[in-house]
Protein backbone atom coordinates (compact mmCIF):
# COMPACT_ATOMS: atom_id res chain seq x y z
CA UNK A 1 0.00 0.00 0.00
CA UNK A 2 1.29 3.43 -0.43
CA UNK A 3 0.62 7.31 -1.84
CA UNK A 4 1.53 7.79 -5.35
CA UNK A 5 1.44 11.17 -6.72
CA UNK A 6 0.66 12.00 -10.95
CA UNK A 7 3.85 11.15 -11.78
CA UNK A 8 4.21 7.87 -10.45
CA UNK A 9 6.40 8.60 -7.16
CA UNK A 10 5.75 6.15 -4.64
CA UNK A 11 5.20 7.68 -0.37
CA UNK A 12 4.48 6.18 2.56
CA UNK A 13 4.74 2.67 1.10
CA UNK A 14 3.49 -0.44 3.86
CA UNK A 15 3.76 -3.43 3.25
CA UNK A 16 1.80 -6.33 5.22
CA UNK A 17 2.39 -9.91 5.74
CA UNK A 18 -1.09 -11.74 5.08
CA UNK A 19 -0.05 -14.77 4.63
CA UNK A 20 -1.10 -16.41 8.07
CA UNK A 21 -4.76 -14.71 7.26
CA UNK A 22 -5.59 -14.23 4.00
CA UNK A 23 -9.37 -13.72 4.78
CA UNK A 24 -11.82 -11.45 2.87
CA UNK A 25 -12.24 -9.75 6.37
CA UNK A 26 -8.95 -9.16 7.46
CA UNK A 27 -7.50 -7.62 4.04
CA UNK A 28 -10.16 -5.39 4.04
CA UNK A 29 -9.77 -4.29 7.63
CA UNK A 30 -6.18 -3.60 6.34
CA UNK A 31 -6.75 -1.55 3.53
CA UNK A 32 -9.72 0.70 4.87
CA UNK A 33 -7.19 1.55 8.08
CA UNK A 34 -4.31 2.92 5.72
CA UNK A 35 -6.70 4.57 3.53
CA UNK A 36 -8.90 6.27 6.22
CA UNK A 37 -5.16 7.26 7.86
CA UNK A 38 -4.35 9.36 4.49
CA UNK A 39 -7.70 9.86 3.02
CA UNK A 40 -7.27 13.36 2.98
CA UNK A 41 -4.08 13.23 0.96
CA UNK A 42 -5.25 11.37 -1.97
CA UNK A 43 -8.03 11.96 -4.51
CA UNK A 44 -9.26 8.47 -5.33
CA UNK A 45 -8.23 4.78 -4.71
CA UNK A 46 -6.85 2.02 -6.43
CA UNK A 47 -6.48 -1.46 -5.63
CA UNK A 48 -5.13 -4.29 -7.80
CA UNK A 49 -5.89 -7.90 -6.96
CA UNK A 50 -4.83 -11.22 -8.59
CA UNK A 51 -7.82 -12.31 -10.17
CA UNK A 52 -10.59 -11.74 -12.48
CA UNK A 53 -12.71 -8.08 -12.44
CA UNK A 54 -15.80 -6.96 -13.85
CA UNK A 55 -17.20 -3.85 -13.43
CA UNK A 56 -15.12 -2.78 -10.54
CA UNK A 57 -16.26 -6.19 -8.89
CA UNK A 58 -14.21 -8.88 -7.66
CA UNK A 59 -15.80 -12.51 -9.84
CA UNK A 60 -13.21 -14.91 -9.44
CA UNK A 61 -9.55 -15.36 -7.72
CA UNK A 62 -7.92 -18.68 -7.01
CA UNK A 63 -5.44 -17.52 -4.60
CA UNK A 64 -6.87 -15.33 -2.42
CA UNK A 65 -10.33 -15.12 -0.51
CA UNK A 66 -11.38 -12.33 -1.61
CA UNK A 67 -14.51 -13.20 -3.92
CA UNK A 68 -16.99 -10.57 -2.52
CA UNK A 69 -19.15 -8.36 -5.13
CA UNK A 70 -19.64 -5.70 -2.83
CA UNK A 71 -16.13 -5.73 -1.22
CA UNK A 72 -15.87 -1.86 -3.10
CA UNK A 73 -18.96 -0.79 -1.14
CA UNK A 74 -17.42 -2.34 2.32
CA UNK A 75 -14.66 0.26 2.15
CA UNK A 76 -15.82 3.43 3.88
CA UNK A 77 -14.20 6.29 2.29
CA UNK A 78 -15.34 9.24 0.28
CA UNK A 79 -12.86 8.92 -2.11
CA UNK A 80 -13.85 6.93 -5.21
CA UNK A 81 -12.50 2.97 -5.27
CA UNK A 82 -11.15 1.87 -8.66
CA UNK A 83 -10.59 -2.04 -8.96
CA UNK A 84 -8.23 -4.03 -11.38
CA UNK A 85 -6.49 -7.15 -12.08
CA UNK A 86 -3.23 -6.78 -10.31
CA UNK A 87 -1.20 -7.71 -13.67
CA UNK A 88 -3.41 -5.32 -15.76
CA UNK A 89 -2.25 -2.21 -12.95
CA UNK A 90 1.46 -3.19 -13.32
CA UNK A 91 0.96 -2.93 -17.50
CA UNK A 92 -0.74 0.23 -17.68
CA UNK A 93 2.40 1.64 -14.98
CA UNK A 94 5.28 0.74 -17.32
CA UNK A 95 3.00 1.47 -20.42
CA UNK A 96 2.41 5.14 -19.02
CA UNK A 97 5.86 5.82 -17.11
CA UNK A 98 8.24 3.89 -18.77
CA UNK A 99 7.37 3.22 -22.72
CA UNK A 100 5.51 6.65 -22.51
CA UNK A 101 2.60 4.89 -24.32
CA UNK A 102 4.35 4.36 -27.78
CA UNK A 103 2.98 0.73 -28.44
CA UNK A 104 -0.15 0.58 -30.16
CA UNK A 105 -0.59 -3.28 -28.93
CA UNK A 106 1.40 -3.70 -25.87
CA UNK A 107 1.27 -6.61 -22.92
CA UNK A 108 3.08 -7.56 -19.85
CA UNK A 109 3.46 -10.50 -17.81
CA UNK A 110 3.81 -11.11 -14.17
CA UNK A 111 6.19 -13.55 -12.79
CA UNK A 112 5.50 -14.05 -8.96
CA UNK A 113 3.70 -16.17 -6.76
CA UNK A 114 1.78 -17.09 -9.97
CA UNK A 115 1.54 -15.77 -13.66
CA UNK A 116 -0.47 -12.65 -14.77
CA UNK A 117 -0.95 -10.15 -17.74
CA UNK A 118 -2.09 -7.22 -19.06
CA UNK A 119 -2.96 -6.16 -22.31
CA UNK A 120 -3.04 -2.85 -24.18
CA UNK A 121 -4.41 -3.10 -27.97
CA UNK A 122 -4.99 -0.02 -30.05
CA UNK A 123 -3.29 2.29 -27.34
CA UNK A 124 -6.40 0.95 -25.10
CA UNK A 125 -6.60 -1.14 -22.12
CA UNK A 126 -8.16 -4.59 -22.54
CA UNK A 127 -9.96 -7.06 -20.01
CA UNK A 128 -12.51 -8.76 -22.98
CA UNK A 129 -16.20 -9.64 -22.85
CA UNK A 130 -16.06 -11.14 -18.98
CA UNK A 131 -12.69 -9.69 -17.73
CA UNK A 132 -10.57 -12.65 -17.58
CA UNK A 133 -8.21 -11.53 -21.51
CA UNK A 134 -4.78 -11.78 -20.59
CA UNK A 135 -5.36 -14.89 -17.72
CA UNK A 136 -2.01 -16.49 -19.43
CA UNK A 137 -1.38 -18.33 -15.80
CA UNK A 138 -4.52 -20.26 -16.58
CA UNK A 139 -3.79 -21.84 -19.61
CA UNK A 140 -2.56 -25.43 -19.84
CA UNK A 141 0.81 -26.29 -21.12
CA UNK A 142 1.05 -29.81 -19.43
CA UNK A 143 -2.23 -32.02 -19.96
CA UNK A 144 -3.33 -34.02 -16.99
CA UNK A 145 -0.06 -32.13 -15.13
CA UNK A 146 0.58 -30.44 -11.71
CA UNK A 147 -2.84 -29.56 -9.43
CA UNK A 148 -3.77 -25.79 -9.68
CA UNK A 149 -5.47 -23.62 -7.24
CA UNK A 150 -8.05 -22.90 -10.40
CA UNK A 151 -9.22 -26.32 -10.73
CA UNK A 152 -7.12 -27.15 -13.73
CA UNK A 153 -4.15 -29.51 -14.18
CA UNK A 154 -0.63 -29.19 -16.14
CA UNK A 155 -1.81 -24.66 -15.62
CA UNK A 156 1.36 -22.40 -17.14
CA UNK A 157 1.47 -20.86 -13.57
CA UNK A 158 2.25 -24.45 -12.28
CA UNK A 159 5.20 -24.58 -14.32
CA UNK A 160 6.97 -20.87 -14.80
CA UNK A 161 6.47 -19.15 -11.77
CA UNK A 162 8.59 -17.75 -9.60
CA UNK A 163 7.46 -19.52 -6.72
CA UNK A 164 7.72 -23.10 -8.78
CA UNK A 165 11.55 -22.18 -9.82
CA UNK A 166 12.44 -21.83 -5.88
CA UNK A 167 10.06 -24.85 -5.10
CA UNK A 168 12.50 -26.95 -7.91
CA UNK A 169 15.71 -25.32 -6.91
CA UNK A 170 15.14 -25.46 -3.30
CA UNK A 171 16.42 -22.29 -3.24
CA UNK A 172 15.05 -19.14 -0.79
CA UNK A 173 15.44 -16.50 -3.45
CA UNK A 174 16.72 -15.49 -6.59
CA UNK A 175 19.84 -13.87 -5.50
CA UNK A 176 20.82 -17.31 -4.14
CA UNK A 177 19.63 -19.53 -7.24
CA UNK A 178 21.75 -16.70 -9.01
CA UNK A 179 24.42 -16.76 -7.06
CA UNK A 180 24.68 -20.46 -6.45
CA UNK A 181 24.07 -21.32 -10.18
CA UNK A 182 27.38 -20.28 -11.15
CA UNK A 183 29.19 -23.07 -9.87
CA UNK A 184 26.43 -25.86 -10.11
CA UNK A 185 25.76 -27.24 -13.39
CA UNK A 186 22.53 -29.00 -11.68
CA UNK A 187 20.91 -25.92 -10.72
CA UNK A 188 21.87 -24.66 -14.39
CA UNK A 189 20.14 -27.70 -15.88
CA UNK A 190 17.05 -26.99 -13.65
CA UNK A 191 17.38 -23.50 -14.45
CA UNK A 192 17.28 -24.12 -18.29
CA UNK A 193 14.22 -26.47 -18.00
CA UNK A 194 12.31 -23.75 -16.75
CA UNK A 195 13.48 -21.71 -19.23
CA UNK A 196 11.71 -23.82 -21.41
CA UNK A 197 8.34 -24.05 -19.85
CA UNK A 198 8.30 -20.64 -19.65
CA UNK A 199 9.12 -20.24 -22.97
CA UNK A 200 6.27 -22.43 -24.41
CA UNK A 201 3.61 -20.26 -22.38
CA UNK A 202 5.26 -17.16 -23.94
CA UNK A 203 5.05 -18.07 -26.94
CA UNK A 204 1.74 -19.43 -26.95
CA UNK A 205 0.84 -15.82 -25.26
CA UNK A 206 2.95 -14.30 -28.47
CA UNK A 207 1.23 -16.06 -31.41
CA UNK A 208 -2.20 -15.16 -29.85
CA UNK A 209 -1.77 -11.63 -29.72
CA UNK A 210 1.41 -10.67 -31.52
CA UNK A 211 1.66 -7.53 -29.87
CA UNK A 212 4.16 -4.53 -30.40
CA UNK A 213 6.08 -5.38 -27.48
CA UNK A 214 6.24 -7.99 -24.84
CA UNK A 215 7.22 -7.03 -21.11
CA UNK A 216 8.17 -9.52 -18.61
CA UNK A 217 7.43 -8.35 -15.23
CA UNK A 218 8.09 -9.17 -10.90
CA UNK A 219 11.17 -10.10 -9.23
CA UNK A 220 12.73 -12.22 -11.96
CA UNK A 221 12.91 -9.70 -14.21
CA UNK A 222 15.82 -7.75 -12.03
CA UNK A 223 17.80 -10.82 -13.14
CA UNK A 224 16.86 -10.57 -16.62
CA UNK A 225 20.03 -9.78 -18.25
CA UNK A 226 21.84 -13.44 -17.32
CA UNK A 227 18.96 -15.14 -19.29
CA UNK A 228 18.04 -12.66 -21.81
CA UNK A 229 19.11 -13.71 -25.04
CA UNK A 230 18.52 -17.71 -24.06
CA UNK A 231 14.83 -17.23 -23.33
CA UNK A 232 14.59 -15.22 -26.43
CA UNK A 233 15.69 -17.79 -28.58
CA UNK A 234 13.99 -20.51 -26.99
CA UNK A 235 11.15 -17.74 -27.69
CA UNK A 236 11.94 -17.54 -31.39
CA UNK A 237 12.18 -21.71 -32.31
CA UNK A 238 8.52 -21.84 -30.75
CA UNK A 239 6.92 -19.29 -33.10
CA UNK A 240 4.48 -20.65 -36.23
CA UNK A 241 6.81 -18.39 -38.13
CA UNK A 242 10.72 -19.69 -37.81
CA UNK A 243 12.44 -17.33 -40.44
CA UNK A 244 12.10 -14.54 -38.04
CA UNK A 245 13.65 -14.02 -34.59
CA UNK A 246 12.13 -10.73 -34.05
CA UNK A 247 10.58 -11.25 -30.81
CA UNK A 248 9.87 -7.70 -29.68
CA UNK A 249 10.80 -8.76 -25.57
CA UNK A 250 12.05 -6.90 -22.67
CA UNK A 251 12.47 -7.16 -18.97
CA UNK A 252 9.98 -4.54 -17.00
CA UNK A 253 12.09 -1.47 -15.06
CA UNK A 254 9.24 -0.77 -12.02
CA UNK A 255 10.36 -3.53 -10.23
CA UNK A 256 7.44 -4.12 -7.47
CA UNK A 257 5.85 -1.10 -7.18
CA UNK A 258 4.34 -1.40 -10.64
CA UNK A 259 1.67 -2.76 -9.65
CA UNK A 260 0.28 -0.18 -6.81
CA UNK A 261 1.77 2.88 -9.34
CA UNK A 262 -0.66 1.26 -11.49
CA UNK A 263 -3.50 1.22 -9.61
CA UNK A 264 -3.38 4.96 -8.13
CA UNK A 265 -3.61 5.31 -12.32
CA UNK A 266 -7.01 3.51 -13.02
CA UNK A 267 -9.05 6.84 -12.00
CA UNK A 268 -7.08 7.89 -15.02
CA UNK A 269 -7.50 5.17 -17.49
Amino acid sequence: MALIDEKGKVYKKEIVDYSKDKSSDYILKVISEYIKKHEDEASSVGIGVPGIIKNNKIVYTCNLALEDPYFVRKIKTKLPVYLANDALCATIAEYKLVDNCKYENYALITLGTGIGSGLIFNGKVYEGKNGYAGEIGHTVIKKGGIQCNCGRKGCFEKYASVSRLLEITKCKTLSDLFTNMETSSELAKLFDEYLEDLSEGLANFIMINDVDMLVIGGSLAWFGDKFYYILRAKIAEKLFNRETNDVKLKFAKLGNNAGLIGAAFLASV
